[in-house]
């Protein structure tokens, strides 16, 4: 695994592993919209930990074609792309901007544990996610907890995932708010590009009381009122050869999702 801010790249902050990468924009960055982006891997034809952090200015426009097996295809705007923390007050949505600071926990081969902290936006102050990604897993771990947890009766937050067609994820979409999960494997775009594959996932002990919102970018959130929660987000890439459709990809976040009824501390 690896993670780290990427000066070049206005201080984003990339993790990654061997099977997917994500970005959070950092100050400085144009983008002040605190989504999480996502960052297609196919290992096979050469992609490693820390090449999405250490080369993304240096190896040409994989937006469009791969490189070493890296295809940054995900298209993010103002959502909260796979994961980010959406906000309900007010009787509207909220958005934080992007984050003010960051601390590495921990950073070595089998898992990385970050800290991001982003800056007071509402009643309920800071926000700080905690991070952990684990290798081979194609899904982090997010502690979420905020400054003034007693205000949070006033709102309702929760991790989103983007189901806009307008920036094309637009496919076949599983809800389970039983199971605490919105997943989404999307259409094809071509041969290159394949389809994306993205979830989030609430933990078990943070299900009770969830509800399925959708916010005003077209993410569905998974809300809760409290005052902490953990979840899981993450995805996959039909190219990588691995999860090639529909139902595998729905199997597999299932069997994830139920693992973590089994195994809570698998983490």
């Amino acid at each position: 695994c690896a993670c780290g801010v990427a000066p070049e790249r206005a201080n984003d902050f990339f993790w990654e592993n061997d099977k997917v990468g994500f970005r959070a924009y950092g100050p400085g960055d144009p983008h002040v919209w605190s989504g999480i982006d996502l960052f297609n891997k196919m290992t096979d034809a050469g992609a490693t930990c820390g090449e999405v952090l250490h080369n993304h200015d240096t190896c040409g426009n994989w937006h469009v074609k791969p490189w070493k097996g890296i295809l940054d295809n995900y298209t993010i705007g103002a959502s909260r792309g796979v994961g980010a923390v959406a906000l309900f007050g007010d009787g509207e949505w909220k958005t934080y901007p992007d984050w003010e600071r960051c601390e590495v926990v921990t950073n070595c081969d089998e898992r990385c544990t970050f800290k991001l902290v982003y800056p007071a936006f509402s009643a309920l102050g800071r926000m700080t996610y905690q991070i952990t990604l684990k290798k081979g897993s194609r899904f982090f771990r997010n502690e979420v907890s905020f400054e003034h947890p007693k205000r949070l009766r006033e709102f309702k937050v929760g991790p989103g995932l983007d189901l806009e067609p307008k920036r094309d994820h637009h496919g076949d979409v599983w809800e389970d708010v039983a199971l605490g999960l919105v997943a989404l494997f999307e259409d094809p775009k071509n041969e290159v590009e394949g389809s994306t594959m993205t979830a989030v996932i609430l933990d078990p002990s943070c299900r009770d009381g969830a509800e399925l919102l959708t916010d005003r970018q077209n993410c569905r959130v998974l809300a809760l009122r409290r005052p902490s929660f953990v979840y899981y987000a993450g995805g996959a890439w039909s190219k990588a050869g691995e999860i090639v459709s529909p139902e595998a990809w729905r199997k597999e976040v299932r069997a994830f999702a139920e693992g973590l009824e089994i195994a809570p501390c698998q983490f």
